[in-house]
């Protein structure tokens, strides 16, 4: 009795542990930046595209020296997403560039179906559809960003699927 009861008490313990560590983390995630970065080349027409050889920021909000602000820019760095949530207006294409060390993989929440965003999921990666789910489908190398149209009205978590405990939200209005 007392062996079974122990073992209930260190499961529990084990258990509830866990979960409060995954939802604290999930809910915190890392803290969030007030800066916008804006990168040219951004296909708004299509729901999703890579762009390849981002220039580097030079301070003016632009890349090309301009302060355009039409396309918010989430920045990816060893530490998490910056801004950690985003709020933006239906219709928006978002920037999701990589500053980190590593390649990344920014896809619609949750872990490991990507199906949060409406009509998403990882099964849809190689397929006609790719170009219209949110989901990278494939590592966004350092450098280089992937950009998404947000359509629906929502709030929208999203992850690293190669570091799923780097994630965020993007909130279209």
């Amino acid at each position: 009795m007392n062996k079974k009861f122990l073992v209930t008490i260190v499961v529990v313990v084990l258990v509830g542990a866990g979960w409060f560590l995954f939802q604290n983390n999930y809910a915190n995630g890392p803290t969030m930046g007030d800066d916008t970065e804006n990168v040219d080349g951004a296909n708004a027409d299509d729901n999703a595209d890579v762009i390849n050889d981002v220039p580097a920021d030079d301070g003016t909000g632009g890349t090309d020296g301009t302060t355009d602000t039409t396309t918010p820019v989430i920045t990816y760095t060893d530490s998490g997403f910056s801004p950690a949530e985003l709020v933006v207006d239906a219709g928006t294409a978002v920037t999701f560039l990589n500053s980190s060390s590593r390649d990344f993989w920014p896809a619609s929440a949750v872990h490991p179906t990507h199906k949060s965003y409406p009509g998403s999921g990882i099964e849809k990666c190689g397929t006609d559809e790719e170009d219209t789910i949110f989901d990278a489908c494939g590592a966004v190398h350092p450098g280089e960003s992937y950009v998404f149209t947000f359509d629906e009205v929502g709030s929208w978590n999203y992850h690293d699927h190669l570091n799923a405990s780097k994630f965020g939200k993007v909130v279209v209005q």
